[in-house]
């Protein structure tokens, strides 16, 4: 702040002001942002990009309201809400990083609690074993299944 706003203040609060806020002045009041045209721009901002063409506000006021009242951004040429949930930060970095993530249920019929023992008695019979391809893998896990006897399931 400059010296002479500061003395200006200061001559203000040593006459009797206490607030400070602006005093209201003559000439034509703000119209553009109103409740009305905020909730336009939040609906034709949700599907089409062209916001101060349709609403006929100027840019700058469209983006006050989109950035001021509507609590938004600019990511990569378009507006997002500023605050995302766990579940859209996890996706974010998930696609970033170029992950796929596979949705399944927790109990898979493929996988069935009570075949979850086999895994340590297929891992001990094939342990410190090379193979040379998936059919190999194949072909020797399940001789390693047929290996284990059928009293034991």
């Amino acid at each position: 702040m400059k010296k002479t706003a500061v003395y200006k203040w200061v001559k203000r609060f040593s006459e009797g002001r206490e607030s400070v806020t602006d005093d209201e002045r003559s000439g034509r009041p703000a119209t553009s942002r109103t409740k009305e045209n905020i909730a336009q721009v939040r609906q034709i901002v949700r599907e089409n990009r062209r916001l101060a063409e349709q609403v006929n506000i100027d840019r700058e006021t469209v983006r006050e309201i989109l950035t001021g009242d509507l609590d938004m951004r600019m990511v990569c040429a378009k507006m997002i809400p500023k605050e995302l949930t766990e579940e859209q930060k996890q996706r974010r970095v998930l696609a970033t990083k170029q992950i796929t993530v596979l949705k399944h249920s927790a109990h898979s019929l493929d996988i069935a609690p009570s075949d979850l023992f086999l895994f340590p008695k297929i891992k001990e019979i094939l342990k410190g074993r090379h193979f040379d391809d998936i059919d190999d893998i194949r072909g020797n896990t399940t001789t390693a299944l047929k290996a284990i006897p059928q009293k034991q399931f």
